[in-house]
């Protein structure tokens, strides 16, 4: 049990992530290929909750729209706010930025809802309609902000095999008995080979472009940890807890592995814009450890009142 609980502790893997990142180093050109299987697997695992209920969507049609505005809204504009400071001087930078604005959330939101005891049925439909949003808004957020420096056909391509392929995968792993401490545990390992690829293969670029690193790395922290304590004092206001466990996390954790992986297919040898990404990853798994904890103080699941259908 101890063993497991270390296993799942966010923290633990970020430490480690970063020491073996740094020891390790670039493996070579078979990194790209690895962090595509490596994310397949990774999503595969986290979308098996995945499911749509005709009936579920109905009742929960407006939750769901505030949980796509939340998403495509509030964090996409404040990824672009956040990356227009370092368009005129870093260009890979701001292409960084970008792809981590064009992304959907992380299917982690539905873990979030799950510990802080939000509507966990709403998330998972919101998050279902979120990624088959992705394959339209994803392709169109890159190349409007980007132009003729991507290609859409490929964008849609890459959406398409990290989305719809883990979708599929994921009916058959329904019917494998694995628990959830286990799944957790997988995908743990997923994230932290994720981040030991992505962030080994630009290791230079940490010591080269130190100031700039820093730079971003307290970029990700304003974006996500000033929207989401913003978005609490409002939503407390509101009295609607279990769907704004929902709407908080929608709003600033953004799918920065799968924006990981984009920028190193698309953006070879850039590593400003894939440390956008990999960074964020990092700033949001520490914000999952503060911020779950710290709800549970400010707002008790104990002492909310009940939440209206539309809320």
């Amino acid at each position: 049990m101890a063993a497991a609980d270390i296993l799942s502790n966010v923290r633990v893997w970020i430490i480690m992530d970063v020491i073996c990142a740094l020891i390790v180093g670039p493996i070579g050109d078979i990194t790209s290929t690895l962090i595509v299987v490596v994310l397949i697997i990774q999503m595969t695992l986290s979308m098996d909750s995945l499911s749509f209920d005709k009936k579920s969507l109905n009742e929960n049609k407006r939750p769901i729209l505030f949980s796509v505005a939340a998403c495509f809204g509030i964090s996409t504009v404040s990824a672009l706010i956040m990356g227009s400071f370092f368009i005129a001087d870093h260009p890979d930078i701001w292409k960084g930025w970008v792809m981590l604005a064009a992304v959907p959330c992380a299917v982690s939101v539905v873990t979030m809802s799950f510990f802080t005891k939000g509507n966990t049925t709403m998330c998972v439909l919101s998050l279902a309609v979120i990624y088959f949003l992705a394959l339209i808004v994803t392709p169109l957020i890159t190349t409007t902000f980007l132009g003729e420096s991507v290609s859409v056909l490929r964008i849609f391509s890459y959406v398409v095999l990290f989305v719809i392929v883990p979708i599929g995968l994921s009916f058959p792993m329904k019917k494998v008995k694995i628990s959830r401490t286990t799944r957790m545990i997988l995908i743990n390992i997923m994230m932290f080979m994720l981040v030991l690829l992505s962030l080994g293969q630009n290791r230079e670029y940490l010591f080269t472009e130190s100031t700039i690193v820093l730079l971003v790395a307290a970029a990700c922290a304003v974006r996500v940890f000033l929207i989401s304590f913003v978005m609490l004092y409002l939503m407390k206001k509101r009295k609607s807890r279990e769907n704004s466990m929902v709407y908080i996390p929608m709003a600033v954790w953004k799918n920065s592995g799968l924006g990981v992986t984009l920028c190193i297919v698309l953006f070879a040898g850039e590593s400003g814009a894939v440390m956008v990404c990999v960074i964020s990853l990092m700033i949001e798994l520490l914000w999952f450890a503060i911020i779950s904890r710290y709800i549970e103080k400010v707002w008790p699941s104990s002492t909310a009142e009940t939440q209206p259908a539309d809320g």
